[in-house]
């Protein structure tokens, strides 16, 4: 009977050695599209600008001269896309300008289906 036992768990412990995780895919932060920046007009208030972009995912507690809109997504270790847009207001709280750079594509990145799980434990 113990070395049934033994034999079992030495079993167990091999084939979770063999077992396989699926990564997903990570997206954080705001997504963002040149047609959302093509909207902003200088004089919006924070209200109309919040419309147009969403909440920000930063606000600076210390000032209201500006938001972050930052967006980062991971496939598995690798990161694919990542950018920052920072939005500024005048002294009168209305919207001035902002700077950053989208990439070429700001769709969000999608599962594909060469997606496999990926081995964590031994070969």
């Amino acid at each position: 009977m113990f070395r049934f036992i033994i034999t079992a768990t030495v079993l167990l412990f091999l084939s979770a050695c063999s077992m396989q995780v699926y990564k997903l895919n990570v997206q954080q932060g705001n997504i963002v599209t040149q047609d959302m920046l093509d909207k902003l007009k200088p004089g919006m208030n924070k209200g109309q600008v919040a419309y147009i972009m969403g909440n920000p995912v930063l606000k600076d507690t210390f000032s209201t001269r500006f938001w972050d809109y930052t967006y980062r997504t991971e496939r598995r270790e690798d990161e694919i896309k990542q950018y920052h847009i920072r939005v500024h207001f005048d002294n009168a709280q209305k919207y001035s300008h902002f700077e950053g750079q989208l990439p070429e594509s700001t769709a969000p990145e999608l599962q594909k289906d060469e997606d496999k799980p990926v081995k964590v434990f031994g070969d």
